[in-house]
């Protein structure tokens, strides 16, 4: 037993019903902490562990600004993001490099098609290749290869977890969420860090209430501009442009939202569907009263899932009848 995520660890959180009947059940834990940081509900097992993925990119950003990387509040932003790789965001991760002398060539995350359909077709259409700077990580890696020159320290190892850029980026978290019992490979590379939901939760609390300067430059940078952090449309970037709510997914079911207040959600999906989980997060943020009433059912609507059927609508995606 590793102390990962278990079926024993979890409830039901959401469900998909078909003419009333339930058709698909997703389990997984969540917990939400109060704005003074105390835990106000848990469903399922909030100090199993995890790899949150993605979601961590918040603190990974910090700690290239605290390598020395000179980046603007867009180009911050970028750095927090799982961008669907529009050529606005490509040509902001371009920008990015080439204000240290670096290009493309130097990203070491995969090349990719972009997730926007959009901009894949156009360049399919012209025939542009796929790229480094369409994946929906470049903008965390080139902040990355920024850093690591500010530093002095060699580019070619910049995922190196013991690169002096990886070792800040660890200490931040420690410093944020807490103890890190296991670090592997993420998807893109980078170090894989492995830590409790609850962990989670308590570093993006503390990142949204900190009073330390680069802190808020990240929170800053993530509410001026939502488009950078994930893409016009998205649940990420709805979220935070329309209820000012630091939003961050993770791959495999991970999501973080935290309130101006310090209301916070975490919540990891044991399937590793994402499906509901921002209706979730944002279903309890309101029931804590960490979003206005309105912002919420505007959201709500947004976020909802169409039912694609051959007559009426048959089928909607509900939050699971559990005592909240």
């Amino acid at each position: 037993m590793d102390g990962s995520l278990e079926i024993s660890d979890c409830a039901q959180l959401v469900q998909v019903r078909r003419n009333g009947v339930v058709e698909s059940r997703h389990y997984g834990a969540v917990v939400v902490l109060g704005s003074d940081g105390s835990q106000l509900l848990a469903l399922g097992n909030p100090q199993a562990l995890i790899f949150p993925r993605s979601a961590i990119k918040p603190f990974q950003a910090l700690a290239s600004l605290r390598c020395g990387a000179d980046l603007g509040a867009e180009q911050l932003a970028l750095a927090c993001a799982s961008h669907v790789g529009s050529f606005a965001h490509q040509n902001l991760a371009h920008q990015l490099l080439d204000s240290a002398g670096l290009s493309a060539s130097d990203l070491q995350c995969p090349e990719a098609w972009p997730a926007d359909s959009a901009t894949r077709t156009q360049m399919i259409l012209e025939h542009l290749p796929k790229t480094r700077l369409a994946f929906n990580c470049s903008g965390k890696h080139a902040a990355f290869l920024v850093a690591a020159k500010a530093m002095g320290a060699r580019t070619e190892s910049y995922l190196d977890p013991r690169h002096p850029v990886q070792e800040a980026a660890r200490g931040v978290l420690e410093e944020y969420c807490g103890p890190i019992p296991f670090t592997g490979v993420d998807g893109c590379g980078a170090p894989a860090i492995q830590m409790s939901l609850r962990s989670l939760a308590d570093g993006f609390h503390q990142l949204v209430t900190s009073t330390q300067r680069e802190a808020q430059k990240v929170v800053r940078a993530m509410l001026d501009h939502p488009w950078a952090v994930r893409g016009a449309g998205q649940p990420n970037t709805e979220v935070i442009r329309q209820a000012g709510i630091i939003a961050k997914l993770g791959a495999e079911g991970v999501l973080a939202m935290a309130a101006p207040n310090g209301v916070t959600v975490a919540l990891k999906m044991l399937d590793g569907s994402s499906r509901g989980t921002d209706l979730l997060a944002l279903s309890l943020l309101h029931k804590f009263s960490a979003i206005e009433e309105n912002e919420y059912r505007t959201l709500q609507e947004l976020l909802q899932p169409p039912a694609i059927t051959a007559g009426a609508q048959a089928a909607d995606l509900q939050l699971a009848e559990t005592d909240f």
